[in-house]
């Protein structure tokens, strides 16, 4: 509820104030007061929804109002943030993080790692397509200020060196927002700091630009035609599996008039409505959990589901019961690239006396299975995706209910005509075209000695 009242300040403002940018509050003209632990209150001239769930997003913090004159918000703000922010007046550090932050999002780092090096001198490097690039080497002293910094605007303790930390911050850049996941980390007595660039409005990606040819993508649309309503996007950390859904979910919004729930640890990308509508949970702030952010969207009468993470028995459980009942559901599994692990990873979180009925249970609700792998480009240019696909055809589904997943890696290669291809098959006619070369091919595979194979023999037919 929103009251009018006289601004007397307050000794948890330096708090309120760390958790709003100083430009944000300038453009906005709002006022930090406090921060009690959960709520944030602010000072604003006038009733304003929309600025009070900007404010909310940006801080991850329930919101309180207070009015005020709008003369009295300018006054105290160029007393406020002065004191508060003291550490901002270091023009120096806040320069060179506003060069790291611009070096990122130009160059599409999904990562930035500030590291300590020789003595007390640190490092930047970009994570960009899943390769550390070298971007500035920052003197000492510099280096301490830079992580200070970051920890005042992510609302960590700056006096805590010793322990982990995880916070926030949100970067305006070219007229676009970004939120970013900030850790600071323990490292040989000094901090290192690790940013996540998250909820890219603008960035998501279409499928043809994640390095899909043709026919690899008329396997992936063939494959998500096919009967059934769960579709398994497996692969290891950093093999492209969250921006491979992204887009496929992006498609949908753009093309169909669909609900679509998404539940995230963190939420990557942030969709826009279009012809679909979208909502996102993230895990730990939104909801408890994946399963019961599941087992709550189901009364809001989804269409689509995506889940982040198929993490335990309870998630895998919540995400079967929502495709028995006829929602499409889209789930990442971290296990390796290859399609009959990913069968076996699921399977194998249930008890014992359970996995056949799961096994059942997934046979019969399986529309595909994806394994992604993310290949360095022979000329050092990017990434290639290269990928294991298997469709559930009546021989999968039979396989899966016998247990028999040993056998599954025949079947896909031998169902090429139906849209399947093992991992191998694709690095092989990746290295063959020459887009790969065959050492990166055999070290993104599982059967090195097959793939030296078959990429022999293709380029012997060039």
């Amino acid at each position: 509820m929103t009251e009018t009242v006289t601004f007397l300040g307050s000794s948890t403002q330096r708090t309120a104030a760390a958790l709003l940018s100083r430009s944000f509050a300038y453009d906005a003209d709002v006022l930090p007061i406090s921060y009690d632990g959960v709520a944030i209150t602010v000072a604003v001239s006038t009733e304003n929804v929309e600025l009070v769930d900007r404010i909310r997003q940006l801080t991850r913090k329930d919101v309180r109002t207070v009015l005020l004159p709008i003369r009295e918000i300018r006054e105290n703000l160029k007393a406020l943030y002065p004191a508060v922010l003291a550490r901002d007046t270091d023009s120096q550090a806040a320069q060179t993080l506003d060069e790291i932050f611009a070096a990122a999002i130009g160059g599409y780092a999904c990562d930035v790692h500030i590291e300590p090096a020789d003595g007390r001198a640190g490092r930047v490097r970009l994570d960009v397509d899943g390769m550390l690039q070298h971007d500035r080497t920052l003197e000492a002293g510099l280096f301490e200020r830079v992580v200070s910094l970051v920890k005042v605007r992510s609302n960590m303790n700056t006096g805590e060196s010793r322990l982990p930390q995880d916070g926030r911050l949100t970067v305006t850049f070219d007229g676009r927002t970004f939120d970013v996941r900030t850790s600071s980390i323990p490292v040989g007595g000094m901090e290192k700091i690790v940013l996540r660039f998250l909820q890219r409005f603008d960035l998501v990606p279409d499928l043809e630009q994640l390095g899909m040819g043709s026919e690899l993508l008329a396997r992936y649309q063939k494959a998500l035609k096919r009967p059934g309503s769960f579709c398994v996007i497996a692969g290891p950390t950093g093999s492209g599996k969250s921006t491979t859904i992204a887009s496929i979910l992006d498609r949908i919004n753009a093309t169909s008039a669909k609900h679509i729930v998404t539940f995230e640890d963190p939420i990557e990308y942030q969709h826009r409505w279009g012809r679909s509508v979208v909502t996102q949970y993230e895990v730990g702030r939104d909801v408890s959990s994946f399963a019961d952010g599941i087992r709550g969207a189901l009364r809001a009468d989804p269409d689509v589901l995506f889940i982040g993470e198929l993490r335990g028995i309870d998630t895998v459980t919540a995400a079967l019961q929502a495709a028995e009942t006829g929602h499409l559901v889209f789930a990442a599994l971290h296990t390796p690239s290859e399609t009959p692990h990913a069968v076996h990873r699921i399977v194998g979180l249930f008890a014992s006396d359970e996995q056949e009925s799961a096994r059942v249970r997934l046979a019969d609700t399986l529309r595909a299975i994806v394994g992604l792998r993310l290949v360095p480009l022979d000329d050092g240019s990017g990434l290639r995706a290269a990928a294991e696909i298997m469709i559930a055809n009546e021989a999968v589904r039979r396989l899966i209910r016998d247990g028999a997943t040993h056998q599954l890696r025949t079947t896909i290669a031998s169902s090429r005509r139906e849209g399947m291809q093992t991992l191998e098959t694709h690095l092989c006619e990746l290295a063959a075209s020459g887009e790969i070369n065959v050492a990166a091919a055999r070290a993104a595979s599982l059967y090195p000695d097959e793939i030296r194979e078959l990429a022999t023999a293709g380029l012997r037919r060039r």
